[in-house]
């Protein structure tokens, strides 16, 4: 008989940039986790350019090609 096909296990991998390769090994921090920065905010879009709205922008939001959701 054929045995059950073994799962693999997975490894979640941590990438240390260079300067928290370096406080690990002074000893500021004490781990890989501590070092990782999970409490810093994502992206954020910003305000809008001044201006923005212009006569090119409404032509092309005008223009829009019907699959992209336009009807």
């Amino acid at each position: 008989m054929s045995e059950a096909p073994r799962r693999r296990r997975h490894r979640r991998v941590i990438a240390l940039s260079e300067v928290d390769r370096r406080r690990l090994a002074s000893g500021e921090v004490a781990g890989e986790a501590e070092a990782l920065h999970t409490g810093d905010p994502g992206a954020v879009a910003g305000p809008a350019a001044p201006g923005a709205a212009g006569g090119n922008d409404a032509r092309l939001i005008e223009d829009v090609p019907p699959h992209w959701g336009r009807q």
